[in-house]
Formats: C-alpha cells, structure tokens, sequence
C-alpha cells in the first residue's frame, strides 16, 4: 500500500508534464499554421492580383490541416500515458 501512494504523485506529476506538453504543442501547431496561411495567402494574392481570395481559401484550408495535426499531437501523448495492464508484457 505504502508503493501504491508513493507512485500516484509520480504519475500525477508526469500526467501533468505531458498534458503541459500537448498544450503547447497545440497551440504553436495552431499559431504556426494560421500565420504561415496568412503570410502565404497575403504573397499569392499580391503575386496574383486576388485579394483577398486566396488569404480566405487557405484560411479555410487550414482548418482541417490544424484538426489533424493537433489529433497526431494529442495521440502521441496518449501513448506516453498509457498504464500498462497486467495482461501486457513488461519490457
């Protein structure tokens, strides 16, 4: 009993670590996505006399760019996350 209180802080801290992590993550992905779409839509439209078309097509572009991009991101913490259960080798 005494080794099970001492590991649910442990994981609390690392559950902790990697959901700070994921939103980090996340939010760099969303920002670093929108202002490249921004800053390449604002290019091809002054290259192509299109303002502000292109700007607005690949802003909605991204919207589904970014849903994918944060679910990889959200996955892959997951996996870190995961308790290993009785049934499944220990490495």
């Amino acid at each position: 009993m005494h080794e099970e209180q001492q590991t649910a802080p442990s994981r609390q801290k690392a559950f902790s670590q990697v959901l700070a992590s994921v939103i980090a993550q996340v939010g760099f992905l969303t920002l670093a996505i929108v202002v490249l779409t921004l800053v390449g839509g604002m290019w091809l439209d002054s290259r192509f006399g299109t303002k502000p078309l292109l700007t607005i097509l690949l802003l909605i572009a991204s919207i589904p760019v970014t849903t994918v991009m944060m679910y990889f991101v959200v996955r892959r913490a997951a996996k870190k996350l995961e308790v290993p259960t009785e049934d499944s080798p220990q490495s």
